[in-house]
């Protein structure tokens, strides 16, 4: 089994349009106004030869809150699958889960680290973690301006 890894948006071929992505953003910022605090959707697909892979992240305008979920299908080389077909039923996963989250006032978080989910008679892989890039800018500022001090230190990511 390949190593689980959402690759850069530069990397892949788009599901939709850009305009098709724009309404389903409308479509969750509609369905979710009500739970929103100065916050927006933000919405990547993209396919590879070997997979299917959607970002959906709640954004606060000041970046206080990033939340991004990621979701890899794997595609199987004897697989005859519809693209498309396969990233709305991610996208309707991942619907319900924001309705969830929003109703368990925000208590409910997505796993950090790949777990495998089932929806719809589909498998694949999703993860999440939420950070604050308002406060991530603010220790890169303070780092640059005042020194890392004896220790060398290194930036981190989640494919690490």
């Amino acid at each position: 089994m390949q190593k689980l890894t959402y690759i850069s948006i530069e990397k892949v071929d788009p599901i939709w349009t850009q305009d098709e992505l724009l309404n389903i953003q409308k479509i969750l910022l509609k369905k979710h106004m009500v739970y929103l605090d100065n916050e927006t959707f933000e919405i990547e697909a993209g396919v590879t030869q070997t997979q299917i892979q959607i970002r959906v992240s709640l954004l606060r305008n000041d970046k206080s809150l990033y939340y991004p979920i990621e979701c890899v299908f794997v595609k199987e080389t004897t697989e005859k699958i519809k693209e498309s077909e396969i990233a709305v039923t991610i996208m309707d996963y991942l619907d319900l889960y924001w309705s969830s989250y929003f109703l368990e006032e925000r208590n409910i978080f997505i796993p950090l680290d790949w777990s495998k989910h089932e929806f719809e008679g589909i498998s694949f892989y999703i993860r999440g973690f939420v950070r604050n890039l308002q406060l991530e800018a603010s220790a890169d500022d303070f780092l640059q301006k005042h020194g890392h001090g004896e220790y060398d230190i290194q930036s981190i990511s989640s494919e690490t």
